[in-house]
């Protein structure tokens, strides 16, 4: 009875609904980050990671009410998580901004600076926003990444050249490397004299002779 009396004193009390207002608000400015990164993704995010942005500004909110002011706490966590391997790779520069954005506002709402958590995620979420929008308005619309592979031992520009003059107004070797299955794999950033023409250029160009897997992506 006294344990029970004493967990039910006002104290521990007040401190548990801190804890618990500081886990809800995470939550409620990770629904909102992610939500900024859904409007913005230009392909279809996977359900994977905006879950893990979730997970993740929260845990790192509890992460931080535990560590509070001892040094030796946080030398012990991060003792703890070094045995973690993460073994995804993530391809998009921009999801790293992402999940270092969780991480901050999950940090500020720990630390028990709410204000700041609050005013960071709105405004960093409207510059974004704005970012998107700008590259929306005044981006280059007819500018792709293109990938294609050819056999080895030939003049590889012969083969796609032609094409190339017809159809782009620019282009530029990003990567060139030889596949597992001795293919030659190109990478260029090109840009295309019509910005329709997109569908044009990719069907022609699949056409040419010894040329393969040919894959557009636009940035």
């Amino acid at each position: 009875m006294n344990i029970l009396s004493d967990f039910l004193t006002l104290p521990p009390l007040i401190a548990l609904g801190t804890d618990a207002l500081r886990l809800l608000l995470s939550f409620a400015l990770s629904i909102f980050i992610v939500n900024i990164y859904q409007w913005t993704h230009t392909k279809v995010p996977q359900k994977s990671f905006t879950d893990t942005l979730i997970i993740l500004c929260m845990l790192i909110s509890v992460v931080m009410v535990i560590i509070g002011d001892s040094i030796a706490r946080a030398f012990s966590l991060v003792g703890a998580l070094s045995i973690i391997r993460f073994r995804t790779a993530i391809q998009d520069p921009r999801d790293i901004g992402f999940v270092f954005y969780a991480l901050a506002v999950g940090m500020a709402v720990g630390a028990g600076n709410p204000s700041v958590a609050i005013l960071a995620t709105f405004l960093i979420g409207i510059i974004i926003l704005g970012i998107y929008h700008w590259h929306q308005r005044f981006g280059n619309n007819n500018e792709f990444s293109l990938e294609f592979c050819l056999p080895p031992d030939q003049n590889l520009e012969t083969v796609y050249q032609p094409t190339f003059d017809k159809h782009l107004v620019y282009e530029r070797l990003i990567e060139k490397r030889i596949k597992k299955s001795q293919q030659v794999e190109l990478t260029f950033r090109v840009r295309l004299a019509n910005p329709h023409g997109w569908l044009a250029f990719f069907n022609e160009l699949s056409r040419v002779e010894n040329v393969t897997e040919v894959k557009m992506d636009k940035e």
